[in-house]
């Protein structure tokens, strides 16, 4: 069962097999995360060759993958991605991730991969992907557009977010015990004035009225009422 994951990619080696369109756009997305990113193909896009002129990071194999020596690549690889037709490289390619322990997707059949890469979108500090995990890349994208469509038009989950990052910030900093601070979460952020100075766009209001509160119950004044999280 697969389940989703954000995993920091830099510094990361990257080994696709395949320098079409897929391929091409993998190697943008892991350069684009800090990856170093090797591409084995008989034949590369323009843009991708583009893409090697101007980046140190990625480097193009020009030969057949059927014929060349897979093993040191997968040696080298922490992440494979197979982006091509033919079907029979991915057998290779299982054996050699399971044997030299690197994650592999296989951009051409859904149904095997043990890595799906989603569509992603981000605003304003929100990320999040989403996958059809194969059934329709078209739905996947159109999902992943609506999400972007709704962020857009909810200013107050927004605000909510910034003043939250900086009351997490703000109680760190204040060495506010972890058992504590997993309880004013839910104690601050559902606080009737608070979430009024949030839903009107009143942030530094909110953060002053967030280190307020903070105070009070790290001194007794206030008793939390929701239980804290533990781990």
């Amino acid at each position: 069962m697969r389940i989703p994951l954000y995993i920091e990619m830099a510094g990361k080696n990257v080994l696709i097999i395949g320098g079409g369109g897929v391929g091409t756009s993998r190697a943008k997305k892991f350069l684009e995360a800090g990856a170093n990113v090797r591409v084995l193909s008989i034949e590369f896009t323009p843009e991708i060759k583009d893409l090697e002129r101007n980046n140190p990071r990625l480097e193009l194999i020009e030969d057949d993958a059927n014929t060349f020596d897979l093993e040191p690549l997968f040696e080298w690889a922490h992440f494979v991605t197979v982006a091509v037709g033919d079907l029979r490289l991915n057998e290779v390619a299982k054996v050699l991730a399971a044997k030299k322990k690197c994650f592999l997707n296989l951009a051409n059949d859904s149904s095997q991969t043990e890595v799906v890469v989603p569509f992603d979108g981000e605003y304003e500090g929100v990320r999040f992907a989403v996958t059809t995990e194969g059934k329709s890349g078209v739905v996947a994208r159109m999902i992943r557009d609506s999400i972007l469509e709704m962020l857009k038009k909810d200013d107050e989950k927004i605000y909510l977010l910034k003043a939250m990052d900086y009351l997490k910030k703000y109680m760190k900093a204040e060495k506010v015990p972890i058992d504590l601070r997993m309880s004013l979460y839910f104690e601050i952020s559902s606080d009737e004035e608070f979430r009024n100075l949030v839903k009107d766009g009143n942030i530094d209001e909110a953060k002053s009225l967030a280190e307020k509160l903070v105070q009070e119950y790290v001194s007794g004044k206030r008793i939390p009422k929701s239980k804290s999280l533990t781990f």
